[in-house]
C-alpha cells in the first residue's frame, strides 16, 4: 500500500511539474505586449485586464522578469485594478460629488 501511495504521489507531482514548466516560445513578443505595455502594467480599466488575461493565454509558459517569485501568470499576482468591478476612476463607484 505504501509503495502504491508513493508512486501515485510521484506521478502527480511529475504531471504538475510538466504543466508548470511549459516552455515559453515567444518571450520577446510577450515582453513587449505584456511586461512593457501600459495596458498590462498601469491601466486600471476592465478592458485592459481582460485583454492582458487573453494575452497570457496566447503565450503559455511566459512570465515577466519583474514579477514576484512564484507568480506564473498575469492573473496570478497583483496588478492595477485587481479586485475591482468594471472600470475605475471617473466611472467607478465613489465618484466625487458634483459642486
Amino acid at each position: 500500500r505504501t509503495m502504491k501511495f508513493a508512486v501515485i504521489i510521484a506521478l502527480t507531482l511529475a504531471a504538475q511539474g510538466a504543466v508548470a514548466s511549459e516552455k515559453c516560445r515567444s518571450q520577446a513578443t510577450f515582453d513587449e505586449r505584456m511586461c512593457n505595455s501600459h495596458m498590462c502594467t498601469d491601466c486600471v480599466l476592465d478592458w485592459c485586464m481582460s485583454q492582458c488575461q487573453k494575452l497570457q493565454e496566447e503565450h503559455p509558459g511566459c512570465r515577466c522578469e519583474s514579477w514576484a517569485e512564484g507568480r506564473d501568470s498575469y492573473s496570478g499576482g497583483d496588478y492595477k485594478g485587481k479586485g475591482k468591478y468594471g472600470d475605475v476612476g471617473d466611472y467607478s463607484e465613489g465618484m466625487s460629488e458634483t459642486v
